[in-house]
């Protein structure tokens, strides 16, 4: 009623009146990732046609913004008060399978995960070969957490988070939220920032109005980072971002709040001015190690067991000073300004833009000149060390190749492993640290691997105690008198697909094959619908004919 009737203000489309129309609660989904539990909103495209377009900028200049699923709302339901799906408390067998903690039996379970590990490996470890096993606190071990939220009244303001059961077999838009009442495998932090966001949400319409994630990124000796993500634009929202600042400051003077929308990011509070990342501190080796982790990207979840995969790697290369170290998938620096004590030259390559830039600031903020970033994925570092490309990246880094003696190679790929351009490269090394957070994957790399390299030593890190997922560290040298141009080709890994993902794609595949039947009727009713109206013009045109 209050929309002007004329002019570029009243042109809206019929999206953007439906996204006004929405309810202020979107139904969202948080599936359980093998790192953390990763929420990923299912919105339709109505709510997203009032958002600010992309910056002219480079992809990966912008603020990563959060990956929208194609289609008109993927069968999702909202969240709106006397809607169809309600959220529901969890069972005790729910409750202990998604958030708490049975510390009377962590140990039992580390050797089943561990059992699991020696299996997969069994081909490739020799008899007798050093393996250990480095436990994770029992309780509040992780300091990344995400948590969807669940719009359960507006008139009242509830508001819950909550989580799914992977295994709940039900397509996504129908799954039952379940509340996340206490989270004790979150640190002491997290829990009490918890308790904190909630409270400010279900008070301030403001906060509440659309949001359907919450993420929680604290440190073991540091500041703590909260993100809010929207259905809706929050930038230009003043009464957005002054309620935010009241609460960061109500959070804590190191505690920072950021808002994202679809390509928009807003951050406020914490030391450094809204800046979106917090500083760890990190001991390994005995000594400390400050880094920037970023909002958005990747960093370890258990601060206490990725100390002691640190110190595992250092303990592997140490006495390599007088040699170089190469480094892939490097990150924000989290393996490679430690390990830099370690060698004579660093080398390290990171395809992401915002961590390789902040990878670069962490060495120079730890005093460690021996390091050198470079933005290269792995297989184009390959290409560098070949001479088979030249790369401006490498020269506006001020890598000169010829001046590197590489000896050893350290990786620490995602769960799909290493490429086969990586393995190739790797087998030119005299040794390889590798670290998997993927056994699966890890077992079939150092089957491609034996042909070159024996494994000297293995370990398994607990990082996400009580699921089976684990972290896995292995140490490889060469194999005396190896002929490379002998060695069978790395291989291309074949692509495993979960039965979640085949489910999803199924419904996918059927509705676009309706679809194209529907398309399809539709035009041989037209052509039916011309060629009658084609013969009662041949039939007019016979009887005037026979008049004449």
């Amino acid at each position: 009623a209050t929309r002007p009737t004329h002019g570029r203000a009243a042109r809206c489309s019929r999206s953007e009146r439906a996204s006004q129309l929405r309810a202020p609660g979107d139904r969202t989904h948080l599936f359980c990732g093998p790192n953390l539990f990763e929420a990923r909103p299912h919105v339709s495209r109505a709510s997203l046609s009032c958002q600010p377009a992309a910056n002219a900028a480079s992809r990966r200049q912008r603020a990563p913004a959060a990956k929208m699923p194609k289609g008109k709302g993927g069968g999702v339901k909202s969240a709106r008060p006397g809607g169809s799906i309600k959220s529901r408390p969890m069972t005790p067998e729910e409750a202990q399978k998604l958030c708490l903690c049975d510390a009377a039996r962590y140990g039992e379970l580390l050797e089943a995960k561990t059992a699991g590990v020696k299996a997969l490996l069994a081909d490739t470890m020799p008899a007798g070969a050093p393996f250990a096993v480095y436990e994770s606190p029992p309780t509040e071990f992780r300091q990344r957490c995400n948590f969807a939220l669940w719009h359960e009244s507006e008139a009242d303001g509830t508001i819950h988070y909550v989580m799914y059961d992977p295994a709940e077999d039900a397509p996504h838009g129908n799954r039952t939220p379940l509340r996340v009442d206490t989270f004790p495998r979150g640190c002491a932090r997290t829990q009490t920032l918890m308790v904190g966001v909630l409270a400010a949400l279900r008070r301030d319409a403001v906060l509440r109005d659309k949001v359907r994630e919450c993420r929680f990124h604290t440190t073991l000796r540091g500041g703590a980072l909260v993100l809010l993500a929207y259905n809706r634009p929050i930038n230009g929202d003043a009464a957005w971002k002054e309620r935010a600042t009241a609460l960061a400051r109500e959070l804590g003077e190191d505690v920072v709040v950021v808002g994202r929308s679809a390509k928009v990011r807003v951050s406020v509070g914490g030391d450094e001015e809204g800046a979106p990342l917090v500083r760890e501190t990190l001991e390994s080796g005995g000594r400390e190690t400050t880094l920037a982790q970023l909002e958005g990207e990747f960093s370890q979840p258990n601060g206490r067991v990725c100390e002691k995969m640190v110190g595992w790697a250092l303990e592997r290369t140490a006495g390599s000073g007088e040699r170089d170290l190469l480094e892939l998938y490097c990150g924000n620096g989290n393996f490679t300004v430690p390990l830099s004590h370690n060698f004579r030259q660093v080398l390290a390559t990171e395809v992401s833009k915002p961590n390789c830039e902040n990878a670069r600031q962490n060495a120079a903020a730890n005093g460690r000149d021996n390091v050198k970033l470079a933005r290269l994925s792995a297989a184009e570092a390959a290409q560098a060390l070949a001479k088979a490309r030249q790369f401006k990246r490498l020269e506006e880094a001020g890598v000169d190749l010829s001046t590197y003696d590489l000896s050893t190679v350290f990786v620490d790929p995602p769960r799909a492993g290493l490429e086969p351009a990586a393995l190739g490269l790797a087998r030119t090394f005299d040794s390889i640290v590798y670290v998997s957070c993927n056994p699966e994957t890890l077992a079939d790399d150092l089957a491609q691997l034996s042909h070159t390299h024996a494994v000297a030593s293995v370990a398994v890190f607990d990082q996400f105690p009580y699921t089976h997922h684990c972290e896995a560290g292995v140490f490889l040298t060469k194999k005396p008198g190896v002929d490379l141009t002998k060695v069978p080709p790395p291989r291309a890994r074949e692509t495993k697909r979960s039965d979640r993902y085949e489910k999803v794609h199924a419904r996918r595949d059927a509705q676009k094959a309706r679809k194209q039947e529907k398309k399809r009727a539709k035009r041989e009713r037209a052509a039916a619908a011309r060629a009658a109206g084609a013969d009662d013009d041949g039939g007019e045109g016979n009887a005037a004919e026979e008049g004449a």
